[in-house]
């Protein structure tokens, strides 16, 4: 799913599915935020999730940014 797609699922929103070009902005966001972890039946942590609300707050701030790089990489494609 595109940063896109995610912003209008309104899903809670797992760290592998921020892309790597915006993990820095997105981590600066969050830092200090409340989120919860997938963990397996060791209780070991494999994944942080994010809630949807944050990221959705994310996202706005950056629209702009992420939407122009979402036409880019179409066009690319």
């Amino acid at each position: 799913m595109t940063l896109k797609e995610l912003y209008e699922a309104k899903i809670d929103v797992r760290d592998s599915q921020i892309p790597d070009e915006w993990k820095e902005s997105f981590n600066k966001f969050i830092f200090g935020s409340t989120c919860y972890a997938d963990v397996d039946e060791d209780e070991n942590v494999k994944e942080f999730i994010y809630y949807g609300s944050d990221f959705r707050t994310w996202y706005f701030r950056n629209q702009q940014a992420i939407e122009r790089d979402i036409k880019i990489d179409n066009i690319v494609k």
